[in-house]
């Protein structure tokens, strides 16, 4: 912070010589001297420093790859608002997701139109039963089509990775507010990831803004390292499913 001072002033003001005084009945007093002026600093008292706010964002970072090396496992159920801004159209999606570190994921739309994603990291299956149809392919080609900034979001258990690629801000957390990191490429792309995170520092909310859409998700029902069934994610087409495959 920058000082401020203003000139300093020293008045040195003495008291003028007696005048001679003429010949007089009565002596005349002495007149009184003018007491000398005290030298008067007009300098301006340094203000006090404004503390800066508290940094949280390394001890929330912490926290935040505290839990996702001990997550072995997840399931929840979650609610989607999709919001292209502008077209001025909303989407709301519900679903639910069981995961098994480090490949095996499995989200599962139940309305408005059922989809089924399921994937070992190597391939990847989308299921339409309504268009009935579904689509296989490679987990990285499916990933090339993607951008790639976003190839952290797309990993469950991988949240702390995000770190590694972009900048990082904590806001809330004071009068019973949750604790929310927002994450900004460092890239430079346009989006950005904001997680609220509940007591033990999971993510129970995100909400991604990629130009002017912006998709809010929230999860519900959650149950971290509960046992879940290897077998759901073992996907085989139904019969008379139109499969399309695509090469790696």
């Amino acid at each position: 912070m920058n000082k401020v001072f203003t000139a300093v002033l020293l008045l040195a003001l003495t008291a003028g010589a007696h005048a001679q005084q003429k010949l007089a009945p009565k002596k005349q007093p002495a007149k009184a001297k003018k007491p000398a002026a005290v030298a008067v600093s007009t300098r301006t008292a340094a203000a006090p420093e404004t503390a800066k706010p508290e940094d949280r964002t390394a001890e929330v970072i912490a926290k935040l790859k505290a839990w996702d090396d001990k997550l072995e496992t997840l399931k929840a159920d979650f609610s989607q608002e999709v919001n292209f801004k502008e077209a001025g159209l909303k989407q709301n999606i519900d679903g639910n997701l069981r995961y098994v570190k480090p490949n095996l994921l499995r989200i599962e739309h139940v309305k408005p139109a059922r989809q089924l994603v399921v994937t070992d990291k190597a391939d990847i299956w989308i299921y339409k039963p309504e268009d009935k149809q579904a689509v296989r392919t490679g987990w990285q080609a499916w990933r090339k089509t993607q951008d790639q900034n976003f190839s952290g979001i797309l990993d469950f258990g991988g949240y702390a990775a995000l770190t590694a690629r972009n900048n990082a801000a904590v806001s809330g957390g004071k009068d019973g507010a949750p604790v929310k990191i927002t994450f900004t490429p460092r890239s430079g792309a346009a989006y950005s990831l904001a997680l609220t995170l509940d007591q033990d520092y999971f993510p129970t909310e995100a909400e991604l803004t990629v130009d002017n859409t912006v998709i809010r998700t929230r999860m519900t029902s959650v149950e971290r390292n509960a046992p879940v069934d290897r077998e759901l994610f073992k996907f085989s087409p139904p019969k008379g499913v139109e499969v399309l495959t695509f090469k790696n």
